[in-house]
């Protein structure tokens, strides 16, 4: 019986890549009318600023923060950083946090999940900040009992000591919690290590020509994520 339900949040509670996309074009369109600057090189310059920032900062929260991004691009463009880059990150921001939407059957599910004394954990990459910020866009700040970020443990997933400190917030031993994710080397094999029960969260795949593992089951929708939870919330 489990008595906590984990979820990552990027591309799992929500679709991550079309609001990036079109955040990132606003930022795009944005710096290209105000420098007099190409779309080829400005796309160039924050390649090379995305790149810069992860390779200095590693396998950290920090090294998904959108300023640092925009900073960095501004300088390989030879312009003054501080210039546009706290309107290029808002323009991002404001972008992406007023089109986000949960994914169908999220709402019910985290509704029967409480009906049934469920605790709600969100254990994700990124920094702390602006994944509160997009729990609030989603409307789900009450559903929230124990959130970890990356940025916290100061190391990403599928490090064990960011899934540990997930049990430890929750009080709950590993055989009681499930972790449902997306990525399948993250999420799914850093649960698996950590001795949870681990769902695959496979939306764009066909999952009927996928087998479940020995170890995780794999789901395209809620429907079945409910369908699985009840499950093993009812195994005694």
């Amino acid at each position: 019986m489990i008595k906590a339900a984990i979820f990552d949040l990027d591309d799992t509670l929500y679709g991550y890549k079309a609001l990036d996309r079109e955040a990132g074009d606003r930022v795009k369109m944005l710096v290209c009318k105000n420098l007099k600057v190409s779309e080829e090189r400005y796309e160039e310059a924050f390649k090379r600023g995305r790149k810069a920032t992860k390779d200095s900062l590693g396998n950290t929260g920090a090294s998904h923060n959108r300023m640092l991004y925009f900073q960095k691009t501004l300088e390989y463009l030879d312009c003054k950083p501080l210039s546009l880059s706290l309107q290029m990150y808002e323009t991002y921001w404001g972008t992406f946090l007023t089109q986000m939407r949960l994914r169908p059957g999220v709402r019910e599910l985290l509704d029967g999940l409480h009906d049934k004394g469920i605790k709600i954990g969100i254990c994700t990459d990124l920094t702390a900040h602006i994944q509160h910020r997009k729990l609030e866009a989603l409307g789900l700040v009450d559903d929230v009992d124990c959130l970890v970020t990356s940025e916290e443990t100061g190391q990403e997933k599928p490090a064990p000591e960011i899934f540990a400190l997930c049990l430890e917030k929750l009080g709950l031993r590993p055989a009681e919690v499930c972790f449902i994710g997306d990525d399948y080397k993250k999420d799914v094999m850093g649960a698996v290590a950590a001795g949870m029960h681990a769902v695959w969260f496979c939306p764009e795949e066909k999952t009927e020509s996928m087998n479940s593992g020995q170890d995780y089951h794999i789901v395209k929708d809620y429907r079945q994520l409910e369908e699985l939870l009840n499950r093993l919330v009812d195994e005694q």
